[in-house]
């Protein structure tokens, strides 16, 4: 970590790029937890504010034919990590179990509170809220699945060749992320934002990757889903903290590595802090 952190000082700031990229997966996980789940959580297929992205998309092709979305608040733990999204009984006393989402790329359901949608009558135990505030459908512990497998060595040959292909003078590796947020109203743009922490330049001329600095990953959810190529044999854990209209509840993201064969990248914000332009009285 600290070797990392100095080498963050001194790393080249990215210029925004379109291209291909690996996302490790605990970054792969934050990337499904923004742009796609919720997106499925019931309350938002009804409410006539929100884009209503797959309102009317049970039984049809929402992610690659490879994959399939899991939520699960019943699991502790996956190997040795314990998972922030577990509980045994949500928020409106309902009794937890496993959801399968999207089965083999086909949306199945959505999260459910007892707050009934068209199609959906009943809670499958995802009504969440912070202590005082009201319920509403959200996140457990999001498990991507995968049947399209490699092992880490053989993502990476996959995406030297796909920036070989693209002719693009480098792809990315997204190795840690700190977060991310969605937009999913209808007044506003249908888009995401992940906000990485380590990011490298991985370059097709066996040059070693380059670590780089001050970029946020941004897209629209449809666009994206349709630019997942494969992932790796193993999974990794995202824990952390959601934020949305029933307050901040836990939630894990568990998902393998991702390559992508697009991915789309901004300049951060920059701070605009100021020093003081006068020392402090008491340190005179």
């Amino acid at each position: 970590m600290g070797s990392t952190l100095t080498g963050l000082l001194h790393a080249p700031v990215v210029e925004p790029f379109v291209g291909p990229a690996i996302l490790s997966g605990p970054a792969a996980g934050v990337f499904f937890h923004e742009i796609f789940g919720h997106r499925v959580e019931g309350h938002r297929q009804k409410d006539e504010t929100e884009g209503q992205t797959f309102a009317k998309a049970v039984g049809t092709p929402v992610l690659p034919d490879f994959l399939s979305v899991v939520f699960d608040p019943t699991r502790k733990r996956i190997g040795s990590t314990d998972l922030n999204g577990y509980y045994s009984y949500d928020d409106e006393g309902v009794k937890a179990r496993p959801i399968t989402v999207v089965d083999n790329g086909i949306l199945k359901a959505f999260l459910m509170s007892r707050s009934p949608i068209q199609g959906f009558e009943h809670s499958n135990g995802h009504g969440r809220r912070q202590p005082g505030l009201e319920v509403v459908s959200r996140q457990s512990n999001l498990i991507v699945e995968s049947k399209k497998q490699v092992s880490e060595k053989v993502l990476r040959d996959m995406l030297i060749a796909e920036i070989k292909r693209q002719n693009k003078p480098y792809g990315l590796y997204f190795e840690q992320v700190t977060g991310g947020y969605t937009l999913t109203q209808r007044r506003g743009l249908q888009a995401f934002t992940v906000i990485p922490l380590v990011v490298y330049r991985v370059y097709p001329d066996g040059r070693p990757d380059e670590l780089v600095r001050g970029v946020d990953i941004v897209g629209t959810p449809l666009a994206s889903f349709a630019k997942i190529l494969a992932t790796s044999d193993q999974q990794a854990v995202f824990n952390g903290y959601c934020g949305a209209e029933s307050g901040q509840v836990p939630v894990s993201a568990v998902s393998p590595a991702l390559l992508v064969s697009e991915i789309e990248i901004q300049k951060k914000e920059q701070a605009v802090d100021r020093p003081p332009l006068l020392e402090r009285p008491t340190g005179q």
